[in-house]
């Protein structure tokens, strides 16, 4: 009987899941940027309430808020239930500020945001810099609005995306919802372009060798298959993927790193770190930008559950 119940109940939410991406989200996006705001943030602490997100409902079960507990116990393995519960809801609040921020995009409205830079003598080497630049970030806060706002200083930004969105798996509408979000993106990119990692980097190399900016999220596991590397990461050497460098060593290219955070209605900031040459030196130093961000506000650091799939290395004591 309870099985019964339960899989009742899981139909349920996923009819809620797809109208909330196919009606809810998208109509907040046609509101006043302020009234829409606020909205979005009440929608976030429903579903902090439901701990339901698309990956989720796509797979049935609720591991991303199962995961990310794990990850935020590991970060702050003294903090209180209390405390563990409110970076949860945060979390949640945070990924569904960057789904209203998606909707912005896909309604033509980019150009109603106003953003703030924070180290405009690093977005200056970044934007005349004569060679391609990796351009590296986290699911964190509106990370993806800071690409854009990077692309406004005048120089072509590309942005490397997933085509996990587009899972047979996932919800019509949530398909449709990344689908919106990465064609609205294109013309703000200065001539730049979304592109899937799993149709080929050969593009990838391209843009870089051509003198362009790549954005690439610096939060992804390494795959069993693919290249792996060792950084200093949130307080300890972890094994990440190591695409990134690879990839810049391999074009010649330097890389930078940026924040960006939603400050309020249709307001954000920025933080960039300067362009380097390509080395394990400089990733260390960009992970521990990206870190220290993620320490100032761990709820905003919506892809936490990824952290127990980033292995602790073990640092040879030195003799």
């Amino acid at each position: 009987m309870k099985s019964t119940i339960r899989i009742l109940l899981w139909k349920v939410l996923n009819r809620v899941n797809h109208w909330d991406y196919a009606l809810l989200l998208p109509g907040l996006a046609r509101l006043p940027i302020g009234l829409g705001f606020w909205l979005a943030q009440i929608r976030g602490q429903l579903k902090a309430r439901l701990l339901i997100d698309w990956r989720s409902m796509a797979l049935g079960h609720r591991h991303i808020a199962k995961q990310s507990q794990i990850a935020y116990h590991e970060l702050f393995f003294t903090a209180s239930f209390d405390r563990i519960r409110s970076l949860l809801r945060q979390r949640f609040v945070a990924e569904a500020q960057d789904e209203y921020d998606a909707q912005l995009i896909a309604k033509n409205r980019f150009n109603q945001l106003q953003c703030t830079i924070n180290s405009q003598d690093a977005l200056a080497k970044i934007i005349s810099s004569p060679r391609g630049v990796l351009l590296l970030t986290l699911h964190h806060d509106s990370f993806y609005l800071g690409s854009l706002f990077v692309a406004q200083a005048g120089r072509t930004v590309n942005i490397m995306s997933s085509s996990v969105t587009h899972h047979p798996l996932v919800d019509p509408a949530v398909q449709t919802h990344f689908s919106k979000k990465y064609r609205g993106s294109e013309p703000h990119l200065h001539g730049g372009q979304v592109l899937n990692m799993e149709e080929g980097l050969r593009p990838f190399y391209r843009m870089l060798e051509n003198k362009q900016i790549l954005m690439m999220l610096a939060d992804a596991p390494a795959l069993p298959s693919g290249a792996g590397v060792d950084v200093f990461f949130l307080g300890k050497k972890r094994h990440l993927a190591g695409g990134a460098l690879r990839l810049a060593m391999k074009t010649n290219s330097l890389m930078a790193a940026y924040v960006c955070r939603c400050t309020g209605p249709g307001q954000y900031a920025m933080q960039l770190l300067a362009p380097q040459e390509p080395s394990l030196g400089t990733l260390n130093a960009i992970y521990q930008f990206l870190g220290n961000a993620i320490l100032q506000d761990p709820g905003r650091w919506w892809a936490i559950d990824l952290l127990p799939q980033m292995p602790i290395v073990q640092v040879e004591p030195q003799r």
